[in-house]
């Protein structure tokens, strides 16, 4: 029996009511499951943009910072990291980190080649703001190992005490090599410190020794410190003196000047200058032959301490008075 026309509209009203409901539903569940914009994370910056190490010996490591920065206004979260090149490794860096906007975070990233040879490498990160399985921020690395060049110094300290300023002392330092090495340069990380006694480009033979001189002289009243390396021809870094020390001085020596009014005794030829610890004595005559004149400098004076003078008169007679007023001298 056919549906009244009424009945049929009805029905067809609330299938596409129904039809509207699930299509409702299908886009909010869309909404829900979409992942988050991915609009932000154009806002990461590394500084610098690719880290190149340059040549490094085998065996060793260089180190170099590298700032990832939030540009953008929206915090971002880094969630994961991906590091490719197995002499490269990331020093400093806990995942995960959340940059807020206008925030920068500075870490460190290691080439320690294993091998001689070209090495490259790259930094990848995977973030909150986009599909985490593609890296929303790479970073390339690259650097060459290189064979050592086998220079060797006979120390790897060097102390050179204190020192007056404007003056300098010297030490020597040896150098042998393995094979045969061309020496371009000496590098000193202060000015304080200098090498001398060879010029360059120098090419030291397979198990021969050369001497060099490694002065210091200092500038200034402070303590000198610093390091010391040679450059092969290759532009490796070779042997490095790590630690060169020395203190700069300036001689402060002091001296007391006396003087005092003429006696009016009669016949007196000559005074005496006593020299004291304490202003109750014992008081220690200090010249050594009978002073005509009224003035005395006393140079024997160390520093630090505090003297208390007096004077005598003599005459003819070789009589002598009792002392004069005492006067207090404080040496710094």
């Amino acid at each position: 029996m056919p549906l009244p026309r009424v009945l049929r509209a009805l029905l067809c009203a609330g299938l596409m009511a129904v039809l509207f409901v699930l299509t409702q539903s299908a886009d909010a569940a869309d909404a829900i499951t979409s992942k988050p914009s991915s609009l932000n994370a154009k806002h990461l910056v590394f500084t610098p943009a690719s880290l190149s190490f340059g040549n490094v010996v085998v065996g060793q490591q260089k180190v170099q910072t590298i700032t990832i920065t939030n540009s953008g206004a929206s915090a971002i979260t880094l969630l994961r990291l991906a590091t490719q090149g197995k002499d490269f490794t990331l020093i400093g860096l806990d995942l995960p980190l959340t940059l807020a906007g206008g925030e920068s975070f500075t870490f460190s990233g290691a080439f320690a080649p294993q091998a001689p040879g070209y090495s490259s490498g790259s930094i990848s990160f995977l973030s909150d703001h986009a599909d985490l399985s593609t890296p929303i921020l790479r970073s390339e690395m690259n650097g060459t190992g290189v064979e050592p060049d086998g220079l060797h110094a006979d120390r790897p300290t060097m102390e050179f005490g204190n020192v007056p300023v404007g003056s300098m002392a010297s030490q020597v330092i040896t150098l042998a090599a393995d094979k045969e090495v061309t020496i371009v340069s000496a590098n000193s990380s202060r000015p304080e410190f200098s090498v001398s006694g060879a010029s360059f480009p120098l090419t030291v033979p397979a198990g021969s020794c050369r001497a060099f001189t490694v002065t210091f002289a200092p500038g200034s009243d402070s303590v000198a410190s610093g390091t010391l390396s040679f450059t092969s021809a290759s532009g490796t870094s070779l042997v490095a003196i790590k630690s060169l020390n020395g203190v700069g001085t300036i001689s402060r020596e002091h001296k007391v000047d006396l003087k005092w009014k003429a006696s009016k005794s009669h016949g007196v030829i000559g005074y005496n200058v006593y020299r004291a610890l304490a202003s109750a004595g014992p008081y220690t005559k200090i010249n050594t032959a009978l002073d005509q004149n009224t003035v005395y400098t006393d140079t024997s004076v160390t520093n630090g301490k505090t003297y208390y003078y007096a004077t005598t008169a003599v005459n003819s007679k070789k009589e002598e008075s009792r002392f004069s007023n005492k006067r207090r001298a404080i040496i710094p």
